[in-house]
Formats: C-alpha cells, structure tokens, sequence
C-alpha cells in the first residue's frame, strides 16, 4: 500500500478519540476533521471508517478506501476537482443521503473543500445534518473558521493536532527523502506532513532556503539589493517559502541566542546560524517577524513579488542597522 502516513496518524488524540466512539459504539452522524493538512485528513478519514465498519484498522481496507472501491464512500465532486464545493455537491449529498447502503453498514460522505464552504452551501446541507438518516454519516474537512455556527453545532469536531518536526522527518526519510531535504522540509511546512511531502519532492524549496541564508550572510550593503531581490523573485512561485525560511532562520538565530545550539531546529545550518547570531540579536530578530508578515499580506493581495521583494530586503538592512546602533 501507498505510504499514507497510517502509523503517524495512529499516534495522534484525534484517531484515538475517533476509535474510543467506535469502541463504545457512541460514533456521531456528523463530524468535522480540522486541520489545514488535508492529506493527513484524508488518511484520519479512511482509518476512522475501517475502523467504524469492520472494528479495527485493516490495510485491504484502507488501500480500498484510498483507491475509491466503496461505492457507500461518496466525494463531493467539485470539492474533489477544484477544492470548493458548490450548490449541486450540496444537493446530490441532500438527495442520496436516504439510499440505503450497498456494501458497508453506513454509508460515508466525506466534503473535503480545501478552498472553503459557501453560506448557501452550507444552508443546503443544514436541514440533512439536523435530521440525518441512520444510515449516513457525513465527515467534513476544514482548516477551521469557515463553518457556520449551525452547522458546527450539529457535527462533533475532531481537531487534528500539528506533528513535530522530528515526526515529519522520520517520515519522509522513510519515505526515501534524504536527510537534508527531510530535515528542511519539515522545519518549514508547520507541522503539516502533506505540505512537507509536496516540498520534498520540489527542488525550488531547497532553493528557497539557499536564497533566505545567502541573503542574511552575503548582502550588506544597499546597492547589494537589487541584484539579489531578483535572484529571489526569478522563482516567484517560491516567494513564500523564502519567507518562511526567513522565519525560519530568524528563529533560529533567537533560539541559538537564548538557548544554544541544542535548541536549534536547523541543525546542519548550525556554523550559519552562529555567523548570523552575531550580526542579529534578538531584538532585531523580533522586529523582523512583522516585516515578513507584512509581506505575506502584500503577496496574498497584490501578487507583486518584486516590489515587496525590493521593500523587504531594504527593510531588513534598515531595522539591522537602527537595532545595531
């Protein structure tokens, strides 16, 4: 079977709580698993109905479940194709949820709409999730915030809790990562095995973090600026993974500081990070966190990465600077 991460999701408080109501035959019609990570969801999901239907987590089961061989498994198809469920997923779920199940003894409607729930969308299924049948249970994935309080008042949460980074790594290195890619990878996707998994395997995001370090230790200097804003951006699909190296980085830097090297999360970074240690203390570090916000924000509505390149870069040498003096 396909490596979905079972025994990592076998260790968190959400597969145990979802195995304690199947275990006390207590399973509600309607939960909400919450977590930005859907690919961990997905693997929650299917552990949680093995277990629901056949009373333990089963490996047929799960690559059946994985490969789509339940036809009782159902998918919101707009939510499975771009991410955001709309009107006709909604009522195909309110128009089948009656049919009696063919294969298992429920049947499961798993809406996993990574771009979010309209209102509408939610008010069609609200008059089903207040009144379900009993043989329909309906798992809804959210990064959390979007749902409104009627709905979520009729589902139990089930809230996926982030995994550490020596977790994450693990898991990737068995996966066949190396380890540099695997320790990288997972510092920087927040403890999200599905965002470390994509980063892994994208050679830009170990570009990223080579830009990030290049830029702290090799650019002094303002006409510096310039040419390494656009070596940055010349990937400007990477442009938020720069950031978060940033972050990263900074961190780092803080935790060397207050702390010492054993607290470092960048380990094999350690030589850099003492060099830059003592060029940024702390409170320089902590002036720097709203810098990359701000750019985050900007990215998120402009797109421009080269002016908020350009102002970032300058903005770092100048709050060094003024924090230094």
């Amino acid at each position: 079977m396909e490596n979905r991460h079972t025994q990592l999701i076998a260790s968190t408080h959400a597969f145990a709580e979802l195995r304690r109501d199947c275990e006390e035959n207590v399973l509600k019609h309607a939960y909400i698993f919450q977590s930005a990570d859907f690919a961990a969801l997905e693997t929650l999901a299917a552990m949680f109905i093995s277990c629901a239907e056949y009373g333990d987590v089963n490996e047929f089961v799960l690559k059946r479940i994985f490969d789509g061989g339940y036809i009782d498994i159902v998918r919101a198809p707009s939510a499975e194709k771009n991410g955001k469920m709309d009107v006709e997923d909604a009522a195909f779920i309110t128009d089948t949820a009656y049919f009696t199940p063919t294969e298992l003894k429920t049947k499961y409607y798993i809406m996993a709409a990574e771009n979010g729930m309209s209102a509408p969308v939610q008010n069609k299924l609200l008059k089903t999730l207040e009144e379900p049948p009993s043989s329909a249970r309906f798992i809804i994935f959210t990064p959390g915030g979007d749902l409104l309080p009627t709905v979520s008042s009729r589902c139990s949460t089930v809230r996926l809790e982030e995994f550490p980074v020596e977790k994450i790594e693990r898991e990737l290195i068995e996966g066949g990562a190396d380890e540099l890619t695997a320790l990288f990878s997972a510092a920087v996707a927040r403890g999200n095995i599905g965002s470390a998994e994509k980063i892994a395997s994208d050679s830009g995001y170990r570009q990223a973090y080579e830009s990030a370090m290049n830029f702290l230790l090799s650019v002094k200097r303002s006409p510096q600026i310039l040419p390494a804003a656009g070596a940055i951006v010349a990937a400007k699909d990477k442009f938020g993974a720069f950031l978060d190296y940033l972050e990263l980085i900074f961190r780092d830097i803080m935790a060397y500081r207050e702390c010492g090297a054993g607290a470092l999360v960048l380990k094999p970074a350690a030589g850099d990070i003492l060099t830059l240690s003592r060029e940024f203390d702390t409170r320089t570090c902590l002036a720097l966190m709203p810098l990359l916000s701000r750019a985050r924000d900007r990215m998120r509505l402009y797109g421009n990465a080269a002016s908020i390149a350009d102002e970032l870069l300058f903005s770092i040498l100048e709050v060094k600077s003024k924090c230094l003096k």
